[in-house]
């Protein structure tokens, strides 16, 4: 077990270093997707400040507390772009060329490969602007800090990007029968676009069944929510159960699903 682990502890240090390296080839590539990630994270910044100069809160959230939650929502989104959304977007071109056979026939984890190839270094910049939103709207809100709430906040965090990871990934693996699965980048685009806002002001919607689809069926909404809810608002012990539980069996029906999928895979021989 011991040794499996170091072997792909090992892998993945390579795929690390050759993400490195892809980046430094590309230096003002790089340099103005971080400028054009620094942009979307002011657009937003003046967006919420339109919004809360017309009201003090949106469905009980404060200014500060929504701040919060959009750090939040700036740091899950950067740690899953880095390591597999550009990953996940190429399993449809894999399987439509026949270049996962390729990946099949390695001795080690599919699955390990598809997810983490490649790394998106631009992508991390905005986990350190990320995390100084929350730190300035922790300060601003008042809020106490406390041992417990750091440690589950850094427990939801994982949580949310193992969430939003394995509802990709299951997604990806439906390019076995679409072949050409070119509505991933909209489809993650619109999966974020719901965890970024307050989840209460989805619960009029539908009579409350488009909050309890996207929190129990696909919990997108408690990617963020509920990790900026521990720190800044109050919250239900039961949804932090909830959603660490429901990130680990989300992990492993992707698991299932994809290995159900290639089932169904042709190679390029066939």
């Amino acid at each position: 077990m011991g040794t499996a682990l170091g072997r792909y502890a090992r892998i993945f240090g390579c795929f690390a270093r050759n993400g490195l390296v892809r980046e430094l080839g590309f230096r003002v590539n790089f340099v103005f997707t971080v400028i054009s990630e620094i942009l979307w994270l002011g657009m937003m910044l003046v967006f919420v400040k339109v919004i809360f100069g017309y009201t003090k809160n949106v469905e009980g959230w404060s200014g500060d507390e929504y701040l919060f939650l959009l750090g939040t929502h700036f740091l899950i989104s950067s740690l899953f772009e880095t390591f597999f959304f550009g990953n996940l977007q190429r399993v449809s071109h894999l399987i439509r060329t026949g270049d996962l056979d390729f990946v099949l026939l390695k001795p080690v984890s599919t699955q390990f490969l598809l997810s983490l190839e490649r790394m998106d270094y631009a992508a991390l910049a905005n986990a350190p602007l990320g995390l100084f939103l929350c730190g300035y709207a922790f300060v601003q809100t008042g809020a106490s800090l406390t041992a417990a709430n750091v440690v589950m906040y850094a427990l939801l965090v994982c949580s949310g990007v193992i969430t939003l990871y394995s509802l990709m990934f299951m997604f990806s693996a439906t390019s076995v029968w679409l072949i050409r699965q070119t509505s991933a980048s909209h489809f993650w685009f619109y999966l974020t676009s719901c965890s970024k806002y307050p989840a209460e002001i989805y619960k009029p919607m539908v009579r409350g069944v488009l909050w309890f689809v996207l929190t129990f069926i696909f919990p997108v909404l408690i990617v963020a929510n509920l990790p900026a809810s521990v720190m800044v608002r109050s919250f239900e012990p039961f949804l932090v159960v909830y959603a660490v539980v429901s990130a680990a069996l989300l992990l492993m029906l992707s698991s299932l699903v994809f290995n159900w999928a290639l089932r169904w895979y042709r190679s390029a021989s066939s």
